[in-house]
């Protein structure tokens, strides 16, 4: 008797141990969900702010543009500021890339899509860096020959590609080994798909992977946030990984990196394929023209930042434009009403009824309306609303007087036999 109740006592503790290990593995699982999450709401809490600050940031850039364009064509090559204005000039378009970069990271940017294959985006980013990483650094290719296509702007792919290389080639500065890898997977709901974040089914997936000296388990937690960086002061922005984020969140797909010191880095990347070749939004940019003629027509502009009525009215004027001004929604479509106008250039990012409501109602009150949107940013999907509500072009702040002329006149002479 005494036998049996050991071996069921010995049981029972079995028993127990199992259940504490279970409870162990099923916390542990929870405690990594809650973080993954908080890393989640961290990163869009981000995105909306670096979004937000963008958009302000263009504004401010583009009356800097405008008021220093201004001051150009008002003095001469030989004045000593001749110079230093066209030096303002250059600063505000790096300026501008960083304020994209900021767009970018917060979702906050339309791009041209198109079916592509990463593979062919992987041959031509091999050519590259076949001449510009050093070369005790050896690049292979594994590329499924399957490989599944994607809707993607081939531009971002690349940036894609190039920034995690850059950084792969970065952390191997006495050689090593950049393996560029595709294939197709099937994730089909369980730890991988919960772990991603990304429903059951088909995707492409990249592997880049290298053998330098590895990322910190603390600093693995903020790869991705904006002007972090592990690189020393100057060698780098700390926006190329958010860019990479950012990229791959709005095609729908993932991305997850695995590394330690000394071990290396490997990042994946998870993309949905295309289903089908569709008709995407083309950008609103117009041809150029090579001379730009003056105009004579009533243009209404529509924007809430006195400074960029201001610097918009002043050179469409002098062109020869008749500028009637509006500083809302509302305003500008009692404006319209009041006035014979040939064209509108009208803000989206308004206080009030916005720029998208105001395009509709301008649109409802004439379809043959011309209306020029214009905007710091332009949320996802803003673009395709706004060309199919019936808008003609679109400028992205900051533009300069060149394009605003060009886009302007283009506009006008639409139709026009």
């Amino acid at each position: 008797m005494e036998l049996a109740a050991q071996e069921q006592l010995e049981r029972e503790i079995v028993r127990l141990e199992n259940e504490i290990r279970f409870l162990k593995s099923e916390l542990k699982g929870r405690h990594e969900l809650e973080e993954q999450l908080l890393r989640a709401q961290k990163m869009e809490a981000l995105a909306a702010l670096s979004g937000g600050i963008a958009h302000d940031f263009n504004n401010i850039l583009h009356c800097i543009l405008g008021y220093t364009e201004w001051a150009l064509l008002q003095g001469c090559e030989s004045s000593p500021d001749h110079e230093p204005l066209k030096q303002i000039v250059s600063m505000v378009k790096k300026g501008k890339y960083l304020a994209g970069q900021l767009l970018a990271f917060g979702r906050k940017m339309d791009a041209q899509l198109e079916v592509l294959n990463f593979n062919q985006i992987l041959k031509n980013v091999e050519k590259i860096l076949q001449r510009t990483i050093p070369r005790m650094i050896d690049i292979e290719l594994q590329l499924d020959d399957n490989l599944k296509n994607v809707a993607a702007n081939a531009g971002q792919c690349e940036q894609i590609l190039m920034n995690l290389c850059i950084n792969a080639k970065d952390s191997m500065p006495e050689g090593g080994k950049l393996t560029l890898k595709t294939d197709n997977i099937c994730l089909n709901g369980g730890p991988d798909s919960v772990h991603l974040d990304l429903p059951p089914g088909n995707y492409i997936r990249l592997t880049i992977a290298d053998t330098g000296h590895g990322i910190s388990e603390d600093a693995l937690t903020h790869i991705y946030e904006p002007f972090f960086t592990t690189k020393a002061k100057g060698k780098g922005t700390g926006l190329g990984l958010s860019m990479v984020y950012a990229i791959v969140k709005n095609y729908d797909g993932a991305i997850e990196c695995s590394s330690s010191p000394g071990a290396g880095t490997t990042f994946r990347i998870y993309l949905p394929p295309a289903v089908a070749v569709a008709d995407f939004v083309q950008s609103g940019s117009q041809q150029q023209l090579s001379d730009i003629s003056r105009g004579h027509e009533v243009v209404l502009i529509v924007d809430d930042e006195t400074d960029i009525i201001n610097i918009s009215q002043k050179i469409l004027e002098e062109s020869g434009y008749t500028v009637i001004t509006a500083r809302s929604g509302e305003e500008g479509i009692a404006k319209y009403l009041q006035n014979q106008v040939d064209l509108v250039l009208l803000d989206v990012s308004m206080p009030g009824i916005g720029g998208i409501k105001c395009l509709r109602h301008i649109i409802s009150l004439s379809s043959e309306a011309k209306v020029i949107i214009i905007s710091g940013y332009l949320l996802s999907g803003q673009i395709e609303e706004a060309m199919t509500l019936g808008a003609k072009a679109f400028l992205t702040k900051p533009f300069s007087f060149e394009e605003l002329r060009t886009t302007v006149r283009n506009v006008l002479e639409q139709n026009l036999n």
